[in-house]
């Protein structure tokens, strides 16, 4: 489920509209780089944690996965902090104004 928060662009100011919808554009570009890098490491350390089994190497298995897992790990806390600086701006917006609702997540096929 995501939540869905709506207002009227009449009840806040055009930076503050302008500011919101920056972003909320930051926060979707933080998650589809944080799902690319996920998917892609994660591949890239399941090929190295193979090689490093077969050449029967410890350190070299948990350094090489390590290292792959560290990226999205700092994506997804990139997008922690875009997260917030929204949650942040939208609490600035006239309780009045705001509507938040939840609505179901799309099916998410991303290649």
């Amino acid at each position: 489920m995501h939540t869905v928060t709506s207002f009227h662009a009449s009840d806040v100011q055009p930076a503050q509209l302008n500011g919101i919808m920056a972003d909320y554009l930051a926060l979707e570009r933080a998650r589809v780089f944080r799902r690319l890098l996920v998917k892609r490491f994660g591949m890239l350390a399941a090929v190295f944690a193979g090689v490093s089994f077969l050449s029967k190497s410890a350190f070299a298995a948990w350094f090489s996965v390590g290292l792959c897992v560290a990226a999205p790990v700092w994506a997804w806390m990139a997008e922690l902090g875009c997260e917030r600086r929204l949650a942040r701006r939208l609490s600035h917006v006239p309780g009045q104004a705001v509507q938040v609702g939840e609505s179901a997540a799309p099916n998410e096929n991303h290649s």
